[in-house]
């Protein structure tokens, strides 16, 4: 449907050019053969096929680092190691203060990356099509016409929803590195796979940087038990 409308508005223009004008009749027949292409393609390219695209909640969407947590007993005492040094666990944290497992927070970012996909592969689509009848009808023709293209393909999203689906992008890439480094290095309970390893550089995670927070032993236990620790849920920042 927007397609059609996209490209009805392309072709119109062109058509204004006039019939004798040779570069913009063979660009009709590249665009035909484009647009029919691109089609049969989208047929089976899901994000292509959603026919309404919403925005993100973006300031709900979730953002994990990895917190240290030094365990106390139930009378807020540390508990301490053979050795004497805390008790500590290093677990995926939210800005909002929620605890998540590996495989939550991998599942989160599946469905936060196909979001923020749809709403990236519309505006690319609009922004491809400016470009092609930038080469028929010339610069400031194809800019203008570019301009409505992306404008018919961000559908309803303003450019801070689309800054911010760039921005989310870019800032999953690094979460994603930190998952990578955190799942080889840490069990579902926080511990250290490995007791030797370096955890103040793990792939350039530094797992030991900044201040612990003190929970119970008890408290905790109960947390990961809970299914908000392996819950994927998105209605938080979904529209």
């Amino acid at each position: 449907m927007k397609k059609t409308v996209l490209c009805t508005i392309v072709l119109g223009f062109l058509l204004t050019l006039g019939s004798s004008n040779v570069q913009a009749q063979s660009f009709l027949k590249k665009l035909k053969k484009t647009v029919s292409a691109e089609s049969s393609e989208n047929k089976s390219d899901s994000l292509a096929n959603d026919s309404v695209v919403k925005p993100l909640k973006w300031d709900k969407v979730p953002v994990y680092t990895a917190k240290k947590i030094t365990l106390t007993n139930e009378d807020g005492t540390p508990m301490l190691n053979e050795d004497g040094t805390p008790v500590t666990r290093v677990f995926l944290v939210d800005q909002f203060g929620n605890k998540r497992s590996y495989e939550a927070v991998h599942e989160q970012h599946k469905k936060i990356n196909k979001a923020i996909s749809r709403i990236l592969l519309k505006v690319g689509g609009g922004a491809a099509v400016g470009a092609l009848t930038g080469f028929a009808a010339g610069k400031g023709t194809g800019a203008a016409i570019g301009a409505a293209a992306g404008a018919a393909g961000a559908l309803a999203l303003s450019a801070k929803d689309i800054k911010e689906a760039k921005a989310q992008k870019k800032s999953l890439k690094q979460q994603e590195k930190l998952l990578e480094a955190y799942q080889k290095t840490f069990t579902a309970e926080g511990t250290p796979i490995d007791a030797s390893v370096d955890l103040s550089n793990v792939d350039g995670f530094d797992f030991t940087a900044g201040e612990s927070v003190s929970e119970s032993a008890e408290s905790l236990k109960a947390e990961l038990a809970s299914e908000d620790f392996n819950s994927s849920d998105d209605s938080a920042w979904s529209l």
